[in-house]
């Protein structure tokens, strides 16, 4: 016997969303939706029942397809019929209990369908993304900016050897922090995105998460990769550098190794960097940070990369290479900070049983710091910014 239902659903329902707007029943017959009713409801006409012997040929091949199906698949569903039957009692009511079955196993099948097909065009692409043309262009960024860190470390080096001892140390050791690591947490982030690990920023990228990466590499890649992550942990720029060659050639990347024309280049953009971020700090540690190092490079021809605590030995050394009162004036400049960062600390550290009068000694006494590194904070960028003529410049 002929029936129909009629179902009227609130048009703002999430399954929510899915049940209302989203769901199209199978093309043939198993059901219509359309929108009707007025207002804020949305229809559901479940067609008549078919006759029986098609029925039966129906169940025959809809049992093979399920079969076939299930073999391809394993069927990622995307919610269960109980599940579709919980949504549909919560969002109808007054409803026949036959009927919610009914609804939720036309939708089951539909709905899974629909999922897969957003699932398999999420993938595609995404593996569209890192093949053919866009990955061709996505290796050749990587290959450039590799080249790029690479041959600065290589300038970097070379400032590193005009120091001995424990200055080199320090000087190779923050490099291995920073532009190293940056050079390789650039390539692990590279393939990483292959196996669904990679990162939006490679610079957050942890130790540790360059070994969840490892073990997702394959075996050719991994033992090239894990030195090179090892070497971080070293004390040589040289052990570095070849285990990035190694790693380098196994991921089949290409690194341009600069010529003298492309290390002038180099050294002239690191030059002016600087420069640009001297002319608007007024942080007295950064101003003396910066212009020991841009003296160090217009005296050298050598770019350097060094933390904060090697500054002093910078100054040092720039004592036979620039005139004297401008070491003078450094040595100055250089005493000036550390009476600030020392006054600094011990207002810190003063609790509240300190006296008043020592209170106000310590103010005054920084205050009277801050005045004088500030008149003398134009002339120091101006050793660099408006150089002499007596004085080394870069040729």
């Amino acid at each position: 016997k002929d029936f129909s239902f009629i179902l009227h659903l609130p048009a703002k329902t999430s399954l929510d969303t899915c049940c209302a707007n989203q769901i199209i029943f199978p093309p043939e017959g198993s059901g219509s939706v359309r929108g009707g009713g007025g207002g804020n409801a949305r229809e559901f006409k479940i067609k008549k029942t078919k006759k029986k012997g098609r029925k039966d040929a129906d169940s025959d091949e809809e049992s093979q397809t399920t079969s076939t199906n299930r073999s391809k698949h394993l069927e990622i569903c995307f919610m269960s019929q109980e599940e579709i039957e919980d949504v549909l009692r919560k969002h109808i009511r007054d409803c026949p209990e036959e009927l919610i079955l009914e609804i939720a196993d036309h939708l089951v099948r539909p709905l899974t369908k629909s999922y897969q097909e957003v699932l398999r065009s999420v993938f595609m692409s995404s593996a569209s993304n890192s093949s053919g043309a866009s990955r061709k262009k996505t290796i050749k960024d990587l290959q450039e900016e590799v080249s790029s860190l690479y041959n600065n470390v290589r300038l970097f080096e070379k400032g590193a050897k005009h120091f001995t001892d424990e200055t080199q140390t320090n000087i190779t050791k923050h490099m291995l922090k920073t532009v190293c690591t940056d050079i390789t947490n650039l390539i692990f982030n590279f393939l990483a995105a292959d196996v669904m690990m990679a990162a939006e920023d490679y610079t957050v990228i942890t130790s540790e998460m360059r070994k969840k990466i490892l073990s997702a590499l394959q075996e050719e890649m991994r033992g090239p990769l894990t030195k090179l992550h090892i070497s971080l942990n070293g004390k040589s720029l040289e052990e570095f550098v070849s285990a990035l060659d190694a790693a380098t050639e196994a991921c089949d990347i290409m690194v341009k190794k600069g010529d003298k024309k492309k290390e002038r280049q180099i050294l002239f953009q690191h030059r002016q960097a600087l420069v640009e971020q001297l002319k608007v700090t007024e942080d007295p540690a950064l101003v003396l940070h910066l212009t020991s190092v841009l003296l160090f490079q217009f005296s050298t021809h050598c770019m350097l990369h060094a933390p904060g605590r090697c500054v002093p030995q910078i100054i040092t050394f720039l004592s036979t290479k620039i005139p004297e009162d401008q070491h003078s004036s450094l040595v100055k400049y250089q005493g000036l900070v550390v009476k600030q960062l020392i006054s600094q600390n011990k207002k810190i550290g003063q609790g509240d049983d300190d006296s008043l009068d020592n209170k106000l000694e310590a103010e005054e006494s920084t205050e009277a710091i801050r005045k004088e590194l500030q008149e003398l904070t134009t002339s120091i960028k101006d050793l660099v910014l408006r150089p002499r003529k007596s004085s080394v410049t870069e040729e």
